[in-house]
């Protein structure tokens, strides 16, 4: 595999940093990773390594005000920013129509949804790795209900935090985030917790139109993204192939678990399949 950098412009000028990982040979497929809110893309390289080892073209964007992406950290309180700077990486790293498979974990997961939801016919498929669809449970539901509000009113209010504890059962992964400078240790401004709760509740009127190949794998011990936000796309999803797994036990971050080579290898099996 060889990694290369390249950057485009993103819907509010800010530019938008990707990772290009190149298989040997000529691709048989391009594949998309969205990562999480608060970390970078650079966090994905195993499991770019283990979809580029089967032929496929890897891109890692970081999203805007992550990573090495410009713009204000976590400044964006217009969701739909992310799905148009996403656009973008994909309208010029995968421009050709070899099979194109869009991978998004947490608030990537919930990214991707919105972004095959506006673009089907950009994608071949879509995989979903613990996505936010719903609130948390610890939420109260005035704050949820007022989030959207107070994210326009004050943006920049410090919200929730992410506990660390919560991203894997692994202490040597919680460790390498919490030192991760890259990564946002701080709370999350209520300008970008209102636009991503916003964007949850969209989402259950509009999932019958998602159609496309869907697999959605969620850790049954997730306490950063609630896994009944999965169940919801099993209930309502129009797919006719629509995978939706709880895996028993495992945290929020499964590419990241000890049982991460299983659940890599699913994933890339399961793009194999459909390529």
């Amino acid at each position: 595999m060889q990694t290369s950098t390249a950057s485009v412009t993103g819907r509010n000028g800010n530019t938008i940093v990707y990772d290009v990982h190149r298989p040997e040979g000529e691709p048989v497929g391009v594949v998309v990773v969205a990562h999480g809110l608060g970390e970078h893309g650079g966090r994905y390289h195993h499991v770019a390594r283990a979809i580029a080892d089967r032929g496929y073209l890897v891109v890692v964007p970081d999203h805007a005000g992550h990573g090495r992406s410009s713009g204000k950290r976590l400044g964006v309180t217009d969701f739909g920013d992310f799905v148009a700077d996403l656009h973008s990486v994909i309208g010029v790293a995968a421009s050709d129509r070899r099979p194109r498979f869009l991978i998004g974990h947490s608030m990537g997961g919930a990214i991707a949804l919105a972004y095959a939801l506006d673009h089907p016919d950009m994608l071949d498929g879509l995989v979903l790795s613990g996505p936010a669809i719903v609130p948390g449970a610890d939420l109260p539901p005035l704050m949820v209900k007022l989030a959207p509000i107070l994210g326009k009113v004050a943006p920049w209010l410090p919200a929730a935090a992410l506990p660390a504890s919560g991203v894997s059962r692994d202490p040597k992964v919680v460790a390498a985030y919490e030192a991760d400078p890259m990564v946002w240790h701080g709370k999350i401004p209520a300008g970008l917790g209102g636009a991503l709760i916003g964007a949850m509740g969209d989402f259950p009127k509009r999932l019958g139109s998602l159609t496309m190949p869907t697999l959605v794998l969620h850790g049954g011990g997730d306490v950063l993204a609630n896994p009944e936000g999965s169940r919801i796309v099993e209930r309502l999803a129009g797919s006719d192939d629509l995978t939706v797994t709880i895996l028993p036990g495992l945290y929020h971050e499964i590419f990241n678990e000890p049982e991460q080579d299983e659940v890599i290898g699913t994933v890339v099996d399961w793009i194999v399949a459909r390529s």
